[in-house]
């Protein structure tokens, strides 16, 4: 009976420690898959704030881009009304001679055609073929001068208007005269 006591007693001990055996492999799967868990979490926050951080910059880089479109569209505007005050062809002035004598004054005088269009310049003076109203600084002593001087180049009798804008003080001029005189 004692046998049976003791057989009982190591089959009870042995299904003891089969049981803790299994309960401690079980036991040590949980804990690697815990800290495999645990180093996947760490891999993931690291790769999570690496994203972030990437958002992060590309995010401020949209801002400096979205920036520097900003500033581009208003320098294409300023630009853009540059070019449409150079293109303006009033604001050209053209020499008409450059020799002057030190008593001449600057005058400034609108040459046009009939109509505002300059006729077709044909032979030697292709350089008249243009339309609109252009300006051309004229030296000259007086005002008549000024006007006899433009005349010459572009005669009245071809269809050229010419007008004195300015006078040497830079003020306009009230009477303009088409006409040359002697002076």
């Amino acid at each position: 009976m004692i046998t049976t006591y003791i057989l009982c007693f190591f089959t009870g001990y042995l299904g003891v420690l089969m049981g803790l055996r299994l309960a401690l492999d079980k036991v040590a799967v949980a804990r690697h898959r815990v800290s495999s868990l645990q180093r996947d979490r760490v891999r993931q926050v690291a790769a999570i704030r690496e994203v972030a951080k990437g958002c992060r910059t590309a995010k401020r880089k949209a801002a400096d881009s979205d920036m520097l479109v900003g500033r581009l569209t208003a320098e294409v505007a300023k630009l853009e009304e540059k070019l449409k005050t150079v293109r303006k062809s009033d604001n050209r002035l053209v020499v008409l001679d450059e020799r002057r004598l030190p008593e001449d004054h600057r005058w400034i005088v609108v040459i046009s055609g009939a109509g505002g269009a300059l006729p077709e310049a044909t032979g030697e003076e292709g350089n008249e073929n243009w339309s609109g109203n252009l300006r051309f600084l004229v030296w000259a002593t007086t005002m008549e001068r000024a006007v006899k001087k433009a005349a010459t180049r572009f005669p009245p009798s071809r269809g050229f208007k010419i007008e004195v804008a300015t006078t040497p003080n830079g003020a306009a001029a009230n009477g303009s005269p088409s006409q040359p005189t002697a002076a």
